[in-house]
């Protein structure tokens, strides 16, 4: 499964998630980025990780 980056133009937020969630369903495909190919729950899981310990504001994970 695709690990995906979702890039919002007017809040300007990243959002992350596997390929099968239903949150990039309804968004333009021209905001979406793959991040990795073969990606899993745990990758997911790293990057929710990743993102509050940097703290990083303008970065979400969906799961």
């Amino acid at each position: 499964m695709k690990l995906l980056r979702y890039e919002d133009p007017e809040t300007l937020i990243h959002t992350y998630g596997l390929a099968n969630n239903k949150f990039f369903r309804n968004k333009d495909s021209k905001y979406i980025f793959v991040v990795k190919e073969n990606a899993t729950s745990t990758d997911l899981l790293y990057k929710k990780h990743d993102i509050e310990y940097l703290g990083m504001q303008f970065d979400r994970v969906v799961m």
